[in-house]
């Protein structure tokens, strides 16, 4: 006979703002107190349920430019650009293309930051977005809360997570 074990509550979450670990008086090393404050801060629930963790900024104070001319969204350290994403328009959809930084600025939060920036511009504009870039899939894996950007009829490439 296998026993069941009790129901959570419903709305049980594992990163409740309200968890403590001084209820029992253990202790954290600095480390582990940083990194849980961190993703306290940075997390939100979405209306849809999901997690949203903000993106970090890069290393580097990067601006990111949109060239609607050249369909691309460029990565700027000073006066010099350092990566770029390119897309295509389709109808009312916005295919992201390609993803690229120049390999001395690898690493460095660059392509994530560039991306999120462009993901946030492209929700302004009411398209939804089909993936032909791997890295922006990544980056959106990291980040659900941009899953709702995805186009359903045409996503592009799919996630690796849940078995998709």
């Amino acid at each position: 006979m296998t026993e069941t074990p009790p129901a959570q509550p419903y709305d049980w979450h594992p990163m409740r703002k309200t968890w403590s670990f001084s209820d029992y008086g253990e202790w954290l090393d600095e480390g582990t107190t940083a990194l849980i404050e961190d993703i306290e801060t940075r997390s939100e629930a979405t209306s849809d349920g999901h997690v949203a963790v903000s993106v970090p900024a890069s290393e580097l104070p990067i601006d990111v430019i949109h060239d609607h001319d050249q369909h691309s969204y460029g990565a700027w350290f000073g006066p010099a650009q350092i990566g770029y994403l390119s897309y295509r328009l389709v109808g009312a959809r916005v295919a992201l293309w390609s993803t690229a930084v120049l390999p001395a600025y690898r690493k460095r939060g660059v392509a994530t930051e560039l991306i999120a920036k462009a993901l946030d511009d492209i929700r302004t504009s009411g398209r939804t977005v089909t993936i032909i870039c791997p890295v922006v899939r990544e980056v959106i894996d990291r980040y659900p809360q941009y899953e709702d950007l995805v186009d359903k009829v045409h996503p592009g490439v799919r996630s690796h997570a849940g078995g998709e």
